[in-house]
């Protein structure tokens, strides 16, 4: 798929679902503050298939998944399974070292392909529950912007320099002209409504050793990104860690950033995730524990913009930016 028609896809698809469930209620929180306050995370799905028999090493790598899991300090995102071979009628695959990890995209997110697989180790668990910019991401968005936006980098400087101007550019440019509707019901207490427009960006090399599962995490949430790899790909994040879709090469422009940012800012069309774009990073992180409910959401009271309210707002969006056009 050309990076043009990429990015058309990826565009189409949510304003699609948009209209699909914009004949249902419309919550008018928006939508980056209601998936930040109210949308749990998506577990991955990891088995880790061995003998019965571990050195010390991977006792301790299985301590780790185990306190994951049963949320002992901080909890990730995961469901933990073990295939013990020791007690089963059919032996291992083929090729594989066991104790042996296998990890996979949640469910919901319909994603086949496995994200990782590899031996059971204290340095592989480590590198998959956590990682440096996952966790400054997940810390970014507590402080609610309305999403966090990572530019992996391609190696081609030129390109990366473009990608860079033009996302940090109209970021500034969607601060000062995105607003969050006003949900225009009257005598409901929804609560703080978050109106305070705000993005943050952090770049990754993806040849950086320490990110090297997020980078894997990041091109797998897509069946055909791997095959950019010498394009930069931009991926907005929001909610609790959710990626929403890829941007590659010259699909980072202004129409398509701006789509994305008015999707995040509109009147959440529809409660349930799954109906929203997106597939989940695999963090470790007390999300429910840290995250403050500003809002009071009662399903029974949900009104406000729909799917026709989002396109209209896109059509005022591309009047700025054609007015802006000619004003340069």
């Amino acid at each position: 798929m050309t990076r043009s028609r990429k990015t058309r896809c990826s565009i189409a698809i949510s304003v699609a679902l948009l209209v699909v469930v914009g004949v249902a209620q419309a919550c008018p929180i928006p939508v980056f503050q209601f998936a930040l306050e109210y949308w749990d995370t998506d577990a991955y799905r990891i088995i880790v298939e061995h003998e019965g028999v571990f050195d010390d090493d991977q006792q301790e790598a299985r301590s780790r998944l185990e306190a994951a899991v049963r949320d002992d300090g901080e909890p990730s995102n995961i469901a933990l399974s073990w295939r013990d071979y020791s007690r089963a009628q059919i032996p291992p695959a083929e090729g594989k070292t066991l104790p042996y990890i296998t990890v996979h995209y949640p469910t919901v997110s319909g994603i086949r392909d496995p994200l990782w697989e590899g031996p059971l180790s204290t340095e592989n668990v480590n590198a998959l529950l956590e990682s440096p910019l996952r966790r400054q991401i997940s810390e970014a968005l507590l402080e609610r912007p309305v999403a966090v936006w990572v530019l992996l980098r391609s190696g081609d400087r030129s390109a990366d320099r473009e990608a860079r101007r033009m996302l940090r550019d109209e970021l500034a440019r969607m601060e000062r002209t995105l607003k969050v509707p006003d949900p225009g019901i009257e005598g409901i207490d929804l609560g703080d409504i978050y109106t305070d427009i705000k993005f943050q960006m952090i770049e990754v090399d993806r040849n950086d050793p320490a990110e090297k599962l997020f980078v894997k995490m990041l091109l797998g949430t897509e069946p055909d990104l791997q095959d950019f790899e010498d394009e930069p790909i931009v991926f907005p994040i929001y909610g609790r860690g959710l990626v929403m879709y890829a941007l590659v090469g010259n699909g980072i422009n202004r129409r398509t950033l701006n789509t994305a940012g008015e999707f995040l800012v509109s009147p959440c069309s529809c409660q349930v995730k799954q109906s929203n774009p997106g597939v989940d990073l695999l963090t470790t992180f007390d999300w429910a524990g840290r995250v403050e409910r500003l809002t009071t959401y009662d399903d029974s009271s949900a009104g406000g913009v729909s799917a026709g309210g989002f396109l209209d707002r896109m059509d005022a969006a591309d009047e700025r930016l054609e007015e802006e056009d000619e004003e340069e």
